[in-house]
């Protein structure tokens, strides 16, 4: 009985510190959505494709009037 909690006690610290969201995040500002994805015929038949992003803003506070 002991050696199972023992066990599970491991499992959920390794989970705690593995699972974690953190490590490396990037920023919302860093990256690059695809709003647009386009499928097109090209030149000697090969296929072509066109992907239009999204421009975002910062709109986070700050004054209103610049």
């Amino acid at each position: 009985m002991i050696k199972k909690v023992i066990a599970i006690s491991l499992i959920i610290i390794f989970c705690l510190f593995s699972l974690t969201g953190c490590y490396n995040a990037e920023g919302l500002e860093n990256l690059a959505y695809a709003v647009a994805i386009g499928i097109d015929k090209g030149e000697n038949d090969k296929i072509r494709f066109s992907l239009q992003f999204a421009m975002l803003s910062n709109s986070s506070g700050g004054s209103r009037w610049r």
